[in-house]
């Protein structure tokens, strides 16, 4: 037991005042006027060590009637505290107690006596804050307890601020359940581009341009503590000249604040997780092989705000762990490749082949990245998995040339499949033999892959990448009757696959499909489908240049395709143009064949471009007009009145209404009522 104090506890007096203002200092605008607009009784400043606190709580007291105090783990007792809280606010209240040292440090008596006394002396001191700097380090339970007990009965005329570098306990949660609590975290007080710019400008000594800033904003993730030193840093380098990551102050900042203050266990476990992005019991305990890994993660997240919990799991500051994984690779070399090893496995069993992909690579071994790299395409962004691919060129020949021919390179495709064999290279050089113009080439080639195919590769990406080949060769072989229902299959299952490249193609070919087969309303709604999976990201795949046209001609708001690729599509679409022009425009629809003439050339048309050259007719997608009458029972209804009572809203006769309604549904296509006015809605009718 702990013998009572004979002397009262001794205040350093820099701990009762905020700190000075430093030339460097950015001041906070945008976090000073939220603070004042706060009519909380209570405000927490939650965020790590080096995110900003003290400066902007010190920027923020400077105008007001305040009492400071700064917490010092060497004081972390109820006398060490409460003594300088008493004693920062004697100033502004005539009637704070004056206790013996005794007394402060008896749990009793300051609950009981000590506290109320000094609460009801505050109550008619007027507007005051009082602002607890460093509240992480108090770990006395009595000291806590009375702490807890004071904001929990502070005075509405007293604004007690509390900062803090651990996750917040206490009367917190209560508080903020009674809307009694402003709340700033490391979100809020992340400096952004402009304050950023403005502090390594100041610290660096010379003008820092935005490019720069931005950088260096990006890779201390707006870390007041990292780039201020790094700002420092700069000092010695000419603008331009890069920077070590982190730099070494940062390291030693991190290695004082953190990694001395940890238990040996603790230190253990940071540095071997921190291969790892997201921190959890289980995948920290497979991943580093330590004992009582979540015992030590619950201790670490209570500590610190560095290392925060977040919906998964833990999460390590981004600067804090790149300080750890420098330090593992200096400390213990050997074991990198080993823990990213062991990452890539159990977060590929996880599901996230993203992240086992860069653990693979990271681990030296490119036949297990490549397998991983494989496994997400289709899905994949076609140009995320060619980076990837090209960083370890060990494989994935087949799967590389179908991600170049969703990114539009056809010749590129064709290079990387040099040599490759197998059905998914088969499938890939019968699309290969479609951007050639060679229709039997791909039929050959497409049906080699679906002959030899096994169940097992029913949804493989590639057999869906073969049917859509040798079904769109069909449409333009006159065969479209008998695949036009096959491609819409087609689309639905790569869509499944997150195969959005082949989810086009076939709706484009399905559109042209349904065209020739005189079905020009699904023909329309293909189109809007395709054009629908292609615009939200077009660098995902090729242009559907017949669905484009096909909205275009129906005036369907369709839009510009890049440079085509497909000839016998690109020819199609341009005679869609051609009949889309308006009647008396022979010279656009001239202009028109002659490019649909010219997409073809060298290439075998095939019957139904050659019949269609030969003045065959496609069905007209031009919206029919209606007449004012039309119109006026068209818009009749879209309302609950049958046809006797429209006839007389329109002041006209019940036949006279039928008439022009069965007008409207022929020139709209319509079969009933509510498809006449959905139609009827439609831009340009």
């Amino acid at each position: 037991m702990t013998a009572p104090r004979t002397r009262p506890a001794v205040v350093v007096r820099t701990r009762l005042r905020p700190p000075a203002p430093h030339p460097d200092d950015v001041r906070r605008t945008r976090l000073l006027a939220r603070l004042d607009a706060a009519g909380e009784p209570v405000v927490l400043v939650a965020a790590p060590r080096g995110a900003g606190k003290t400066v902007l709580l010190a920027q923020w007291v400077a105008a007001r009637k305040c009492a400071w105090v700064s917490l010092s783990r060497h004081d972390d007792t109820p006398a060490g505290v409460w003594s300088a809280v008493l004693e920062a606010l004697r100033p502004s209240c005539a009637g704070v107690p004056a206790p013996p040292a005794a007394l402060l440090d008896d749990e009793q008596a300051l609950l009981t006596e000590i506290i109320p006394e000094l609460l009801n002396a505050l109550a008619p001191a007027g507007p005051l804050v009082l602002v607890f700097d460093g509240l992480d380090v108090v770990e006395h339970p009595v000291t806590r307890a009375a702490l807890d007990e004071f904001v929990r009965r502070a005075p509405d005329a007293v604004r007690v601020v509390l900062a803090t570098a651990r996750p917040p306990s206490g009367p917190v949660a209560a508080l903020r359940a009674a809307g009694r609590l402003a709340e700033f975290t490391e979100d809020d007080l992340r400096f952004d581009l402009a304050e950023t710019r403005h502090l390594l400008s100041a610290t660096a000594g010379r003008p820092v341009d935005e490019a720069e800033a931005a950088a260096l904003w990006r890779g201390y993730a707006g870390w007041a503590a990292g780039l201020r030193l790094a700002g420092m840093a700069l000092r010695s380098r000419p603008p331009g000249a890069p920077l070590p990551y982190p730099v070494p102050a940062v390291a030693e900042f991190f290695r004082a604040e953190v990694l001395e203050r940890v238990t040996s266990r603790q230190r253990r476990l940071l540095l071997h997780s921190s291969v790892l992005a997201e921190l959890t019991p289980e995948r920290c305990a497979e991943v580093t092989a330590l004992p009582a890994v979540g015992e030590t993660l619950a201790a670490l997240a209570a500590s610190s705000l560095l290392v925060r919990r977040t919906g998964a799991g833990l999460r390590c500051h981004p600067v804090l762990r790149a300080v750890l994984g420098s330090v593992l690779a200096a400390e213990h070399p050997e074991a990198v490749a080993a823990l990213h090893a062991r990452a890539a496995e159990r977060l590929r069993r996880e599901g996230d082949p993203d992240a086992a992909y860069e653990h693979a690579r990271l681990a030296g071994l490119s036949d297990v990245a490549v397998r991983i790299a494989l496994e997400t395409w289709p899905s994949a962004h076609p140009r995320t998995l060619l980076a990837r691919l090209d960083t370890v060129p060990v494989g994935g020949r087949a799967a590389a040339a179908a991600a170049e021919l969703a990114c539009g390179h056809p010749a590129r495709a064709a290079a990387r499949l040099a040599g490759a064999a197998g059905a998914p290279a088969t499938a890939v050089r019968a699309w290969l033999a479609l951007h050639r113009g060679d229709l039997a080439g791909a039929q050959g080639e497409a049906a080699r892959v679906i002959a030899g195919h096994r169940p097992e590769d029913a949804r493989s990406w590639w057999l869906l990448m073969a049917a859509a080949a040798l079904d769109t060769a069909e449409v333009w072989e006159g065969r479209a009757a008998e695949v036009v229902d096959r491609l819409g299959v087609t689309a639905r299952d790569a869509d499944e696959l997150g195969y959005r490249d082949v989810a086009v193609r076939a709706l484009d070919a399905r559109t042209a499909g349904l065209l020739l087969v005189g079905d020009a309303t699904a023909a329309l709604a293909s189109a809007a489908q395709a054009v629908a999976r292609y615009e939200p990201d077009p660098t995902r795949c090729v242009a559907p240049v017949v669905a484009m046209a096909c909205l275009a001609s129906a005036d369907r708001g369709g839009i510009s395709a890049p440079v085509p690729l497909l000839p016998h599509a690109e020819a199609f679409a341009a005679l869609l143009d051609a009949q889309s022009a308006s009647p008396g425009d022979a010279r656009e629809r001239g202009k028109a064949r002659a490019r649909a003439r010219a997409a073809l050339s060298g290439v075998r048309s095939g019957p139904v471009l050659a019949g269609l050259f030969e003045g065959q007719g496609i069905p007209d997608l031009r919206p029919a007009v209606l007449s004012d009458r039309e119109r006026a029972v068209l818009r009749a209804l879209a309302g609950p009145l049958t046809l006797r009572e429209i006839a007389a809203e329109l002041h006209v006769s019940h036949n006279t209404v039928k008439t022009h309604v069965r007008s409207v549904f022929r020139k709209l296509g319509a079969h009933d009522r509510a498809d006449a006015v959905s139609r009827g809605a439609l831009p340009g009718r």
